[in-house]
């Protein structure tokens, strides 16, 4: 008998076989890559929305807390200064009467001074921009009692 003749056997992958698997491993990336982008995008717009809304309220609620001054309100003034931002916050006033139709408008003012109307209702409008989130809110507000409460 014979022996055979050994034959060569080389162990590894050829080049198709590696290109074949880094095709498949980069659409694989690309695949899940993709969503994550979208992710992190929604991520900062929803971040700039709760910014917004968080000053508009901030504005509301310091605006209210001022009114409780009967002189104040009759002025429609604010004493603490608004946040400066770029664009500006807006602070629209609104007056209302007893059925809460509008009599009058106006912006808030930063400085007091000779009272104005001085009605039984007025609306706070507040716009707040933050990137390409836009907050709106808006808050009634009645004219607050002279009536003082003794113990």
């Amino acid at each position: 008998m014979r022996p055979r003749p050994a034959t060569l056997h080389q162990a590894g992958f050829t080049i198709i076989e590696v290109l074949v698997s880094i095709m498949l491993l980069s659409i694989i990336v690309l695949v899940i890559i993709t969503p994550l982008t979208g992710l992190f995008s929604l991520t900062r717009r929803s971040d700039q929305q709760i910014s917004a809304t968080q000053t508009a309220q901030r504005i509301l609620e310091g605006v209210r807390g001022e009114w409780l001054n009967g002189a104040r309100y009759s002025q429609a003034c604010v004493v603490v200064p608004l946040p400066v931002m770029t664009p500006p916050v807006e602070v629209n006033i609104k007056s209302l009467d007893l059925q809460g139709n509008v009599v009058s408008t106006g912006v808030l003012q930063t400085t007091c001074g000779t009272p104005a109307d001085n009605p039984p209702l007025r609306r706070i409008d507040v716009t707040v921009r933050v990137g390409k989130a836009v907050s709106n809110l808006s808050i009634d507000v009645a004219r607050p009692s002279l009536a003082v409460v003794t113990p």
